[in-house]
């Protein structure tokens, strides 16, 4: 039941959005992995427990890191491929997050001046594969 009676409120339900920790974290030349770490980079089951819950839309990581870390042309879609229809089969919309407090590939950073044009060049080769990712992250 939606409550909200200004007159400029849209009368939606509330919707329970997700998401999970999956941050690749990067110290020095040291890396690792939080989707290896919590197990869920081997879990495939997961995808339908976050259904269970209620669980609409999540922020899933389809992170540049770990699909494309030797470049886009040499990208391993694998993991997505499989994870983002099994999410969308399982009525749950994902919203791909590209980077996730990482810094990209092991040749990049936040600080490198063609770091924003390189992510844009993963992003679109992402949203040119079927299913297209869909969504967008929820504002601050």
């Amino acid at each position: 039941m939606n409550t909200n009676t200004s007159p400029n409120s849209q009368t939606r339900p509330l919707e329970l959005w997700g998401g999970l920790e999956c941050t690749v974290n990067r110290v020095r030349d040291d890396y690792f992995s939080q989707l290896d770490r919590n197990g869920h980079a081997q879990r495939a089951c997961d995808v339908q427990r976050f259904a269970s819950l209620g669980i609409r839309a999540i922020r899933y990581p389809v992170l540049w890191e770990r699909t494309a870390p030797d470049g886009v042309d040499k990208a391993d879609w694998s993991w997505p491929d499989e994870r983002l229809p099994a999410l969308v089969d399982a009525g749950v919309t994902p919203i791909a997050g590209l980077v996730h407090h990482g810094s990209g590939p092991r040749d990049t950073s936040l600080l490198d001046p063609a770091f924003p044009e390189r992510l844009a060049e993963y992003a679109a080769a992402g949203a040119a594969r079927p299913p297209p990712p869909r969504g967008h992250p929820p504002p601050p």
